[in-house]
């Protein structure tokens, strides 16, 4: 019979195939065999052989191992000098023991028939590594850190000052907040603990928070630069007094910065704390909540006015008033009228106020040398009716400038 070169080489392709199938089928006959309800030769994990373990034995042999990796070892997290750790016990971190059982004793018998055997001949050669894997709480993780946050997590808070009875200052110094996000350490730690990785070491870096007025602000802040009192009886008036003024209580107005008296008292309602106390109204007496405020704006200018800083907004009463000389009073309203003013000055000011029940006192706080030694006084000329006020700049006694600085017209009240 003769064949073409064509149909021979078919049936050497042919003959070839079966050879090598018979030398894998006998050969993994042999191997499945030995390798029944075992895990295949060549499986190995941690280093060690697994291969002829039943599943039982496989499961404690993966325990021991879980057990081994999470002895004594706990995650370490750090904050300057502060120390947190996080133990496997904290998070109940434990191995996947029956997954990677599961995992170890499929191979070379979760495919076709064929698959299998080739799956089983080529670890028997080459080998494979069966890798256990870690699960935790993701909540208990959460929960101990939000620990660690509530430990570092501080409040910002501002420098202050208190003005001592010998009028020397006393400064605290300001707080730098700080606020830990642990959302982005539970991402970054995740993929450790599920590696049985114990070994993390992380500095924390919690974001600062910078108060308003910090330690440079008060740095040069020597003494009194101007103050002012004025008289009140107890009572719902002097409650709204005292209330208002406690929100001056540290205000700290920088060079080349204004205060506006709205802005840092905030809205004069019962909701607020204010009580219905004596107002005047369109020229008349009438009662309405927060009566007495404008006492405390016409306190804090006649205190700025003495500082050296400058008006600007500042509005006179109808009629004037009786806790203050005519002309020296600035009215305010919510969202109507305001008292605002700025600091000309090279450094910083600070308000700090005092409050006897019957007395308040405004004390504008800041560097003597701003002054360069002048001392400044109120003076009034004219008609109570019609006032004007001018501030006097001296030195040694001596007058250096005499500054206008607004005439009011009052009116007559229309009751009394």
């Amino acid at each position: 019979m003769n064949l073409s070169n064509a149909a021979l080489g078919k049936i050497v392709a042919l003959t070839t195939a079966a050879t090598i199938t018979a030398v894998l089928v006998a050969g993994c006959i042999s191997v499945t065999v030995s390798n029944k309800d075992r895990i295949i030769m060549g499986v190995q994990s941690n280093g060690t052989t697994i291969a002829g373990l039943s599943k039982n034995e496989a499961r404690k042999f993966f325990t021991d191992t879980a057990a081994s990796k999470l002895q004594r070892k706990a995650a370490v997290l750090t904050y300057k000098e502060r120390i947190f750790q996080i133990d496997p016990a904290d998070i109940n971190l434990h191995g996947n023991v029956d997954k990677a059982v599961e995992t170890a004793y499929s191979i070379g018998r979760d495919g076709t028939a064929i698959e299998n055997i080739i799956t089983q001949m080529r670890c028997a050669i080459f080998g494979t590594t069966v890798t256990m894997d870690a699960s935790f709480d993701e909540q208990l993780l959460h929960d101990k850190l939000q620990q660690i946050k509530t430990a570092i997590d501080t409040p910002p808070k501002n420098g202050s000052v208190i003005l001592q009875a010998d009028g020397s200052i006393r400064k605290t110094p300001a707080v730098i907040g700080l606020s830990l996000d642990i959302d982005p350490i539970i991402a970054e730690l995740s993929p450790d603990f599920q590696t049985f990785n114990l070994t993390v070491k992380k500095e924390l870096t919690p974001s600062e928070q910078l108060p308003f007025v910090q330690d440079n602000d008060l740095a040069f802040m020597d003494g009194i630069l101007g103050s002012y009192t004025t008289r009140f009886y107890p009572g719902d008036r002097g409650d709204n007094i005292g209330l208002a003024a406690s929100h001056l209580q540290g205000a700290l107005i920088r060079s080349g910065a204004t205060l506006s008296f709205n802005d840092t008292v905030g809205p004069r309602t019962h909701e607020a704390g204010y009580k219905d106390a004596g107002v005047i109204v369109y020229g008349k007496h009438s009662i309405d909540v927060g009566g007495g405020v404008c006492q405390v704006s016409s306190t804090l200018y006649n205190a700025i006015l003495l500082a050296g800083l400058t008006p600007v907004e500042r509005t006179g009463h109808f009629a004037s008033s009786s806790y203050v000389p005519a002309g020296r009073d600035a009215t305010v309203a919510d969202g109507l009228i305001d008292f605002v003013f700025r600091n000309p000055l090279p450094h910083p000011v600070y308000l700090t106020i005092a409050n006897s029940g019957s007395a308040l006192t405004v004390y504008v706080l800041g560097t003597k040398a701003d002054l360069a030694g002048k001392s400044i006084a109120l003076v009034t000329e004219g008609s109570s009716m019609r006032p004007s006020l001018y501030r006097l700049w001296k030195q040694n006694g001596e007058i250096l400038e005499r500054e206008f600085l607004h005439t009011d017209a009052y009116e007559p009240l229309k009751n009394t």
